[in-house]
Parts: C-alpha cells; structure tokens; sequence
C-alpha cells in the first residue's frame, strides 16, 4: 500500500493525503473511527466520511475520508505540516510504504510525460507559463511539449545586467524591481558579487543579476581589490550563462557609448543610462538601444517589454 502527501508542504487550511493499494479501506479502518455505524468497507465509491483519526502521541483529530474505489482514498485532514505529517507516520507505522507526489502518480499509471508537466506546473512562478503548461496539461497545445521547454518553463529566465563601474546598473535593477534591492552609490565597485532580484514583466518570472562593474584592472593590490577581481570573474561567468544580458552603459560618457556601439553584440540588449544627466545623445547607436533614466522612469517600460519579447521569441514560449 502506498501513502502520499497530494497537497503542497507548507501552512494551507487543507492538506489532502492519499492512500491506494489493495486493502487500503482496511489499512485506513485501523486508524479511523468514522461517524455513524456504518464502517468505510461498506459504503459505496465517491462516499464522504467524517471521523477521528486516532493518535499515538494524543486524542487525535477529527477529519474526512473520502472513499474514491475500495483500493483508492484520499484523507482530508487540517493543513499545515503536523496533521498530515502526523497522518502520514500513523500509516507507516501501519505498513503503507510513503512516496512523493510525483512517484504516486507514477505508480497510478499516469504518463511520464504528464508528471513532468504536472512537477513543472508545481515550480513555476509566472502566469504566463503555468498558462502553457496548464493548456499542455489539457492537451490544448503541443507548443512546449518537448520535455525540455517543459523543464525550462518551470525556471525563471535569468538576466544578468552587466557593464562598466559605475555605469547605473544596480539604479536600473531597482527601476525594474520597483524597490531598492541592490545598494546605488556614487562609489566605483559597490556591487562586488552577483545580487540576484526575482521580479514578473508581463506574467513572465525573471531573475534580474546584478553584477560587479567591469573594467580593465581592480585599483590597488590589497584585499579590497582582490574581492573586486573575484566579483568580476563572477560577473563575467554570470553572463555567459543568461539567457539575456543587458549591458548597461553611461549615457554620459561618449567614449564609453562609442566603444559600446562598436563592439554591440546582437544577442545582448544594450542599454544607455543616464539619459536625464547627458547633454546629447550618442550618434550611430544600434537601433535596438534604448535610452534608460531610473531618476525619471524614461525607458523603463521599454526595457521590460523588450526583456520579454527577446526571451519569449527567443524560447518560442509566446502565447
């Protein structure tokens, strides 16, 4: 006999635990008591019923057995981890052999191709992509039935924001955030390791990286340049595993915007900050590039609807 827990862990006014195999009416008859003279052997399938579960440890709990088939029945008991918990070690201690979800269904006989949707549905953090993995579920689409986009569903995407010190990249990961999550000082290499900030543009869940600014050699040769040069290498790894990069550069600085213009590359989303402080705008930019300024929101709303539509084109996920 098998026993699963076929509710999320955590705090919920419900946890359901399931119960199947042969003689699980039986298995279940030794621990609950229910209301009425009629005992769960004898009523009939999709029956409800009330009782107290007995307990080593107490009194016990009053809760519902719902009787699904004589080899099939699912326990509804208060939610939280202790009740069921509770439930779960009573059944073992009874010789029912425990599984996670995902083998429970499984071993019901349903596809591995629906419990890979379905353990995807149970990570994802986006409307967007429970929205397809919920129309693969109902055979609505077949448009990310590979298992690999199904698994990749299930992750946010992950945009590193990269660029020289300085360069306004942790103002723009506020911006987008919507909060203060990264520290912004006037101070070259505050941020010298990755700070991740998971947000949702559009109903899509992306994890924004803010990173060490970029430059040439760290200044000076103690500690403090030492972690710097550590940040950097970070930063440099981070990016060439994102999905997109943004590469921040200073409006203000027209060598810098010259240099960025020069060595664009066209998988990176390039991004001029500072467009509220710069006197005039860089020439001969990319026509992709987009004018950025966290102190008056200009391109704000630009950026995220481009973060999407780069992501949600370039993984074939738009709906």
């Amino acid at each position: 006999m098998r026993v699963a827990l076929l509710t999320p862990v955590g705090r919920g006014a419900l946890a359901v635990v399931g119960v199947a195999g042969s003689g699980a009416v039986d298995l279940i008859a030794m621990a609950f008591a229910p209301r009425g003279d009629r005992p769960l052997a004898s009523r009939p399938d999709g029956s409800i019923a009330f009782g107290r579960w007995a307990s080593a440890a107490g009194p016990g709990e009053d809760l519902v057995v719902v009787r699904r088939t004589i080899a099939d029945l699912e326990i509804h008991c208060h939610g939280g981890l202790a009740a069921a918990e509770a439930v779960l070690m009573s059944l073992e201690r009874l010789g029912a052999v425990r599984q996670s979800w995902p083998d429970w269904l499984r071993a019901g006989g349903r596809p591995e191709a629906e419990v890979t949707v379905r353990e995807a549905l149970s990570k994802v953090g986006g409307p967007q992509a429970a929205r397809l993995l919920a129309a693969v579920l109902a055979g609505e689409t077949a448009a990310v039935a590979s298992t690999s986009s199904i698994e990749r569903l299930a992750r946010p995407w992950r945009v590193v924001v990269a660029g020289s010190v300085n360069a306004g990249k942790s103002s723009l990961v506020n911006a987008l955030a919507g909060y203060a999550r990264s520290i912004v000082s006037a101070e070259a290499g505050t941020t010298r390791d990755l700070l991740e900030t998971r947000i949702v543009l559009d109903g899509w869940e992306v994890d924004l990286v803010d990173t060490a600014g970029l430059r040439d050699e760290p200044a000076g040769r103690g500690t403090g340049a030492a972690v710097e040069r550590a940040g950097i290498a970070r930063a440099v790894a981070a990016s060439a595993d994102a999905d997109l990069v943004l590469r921040v550069v200073d409006g203000c600085d027209r060598a810098a915007t010259f240099a960025a213009a020069t060595a664009h590359r066209p998988s990176e989303c390039l991004v001029l900050s500072k467009a509220d402080l710069a006197a005039t705008r860089a020439e001969n930019m990319p026509a992709s590039a987009l004018w950025t300024s966290t102190v008056t929101g200009e391109g704000i709303e630009e950026l995220a609807a481009e973060i999407v539509r780069r992501l949600a084109t370039a993984k074939s996920y738009s709906s």
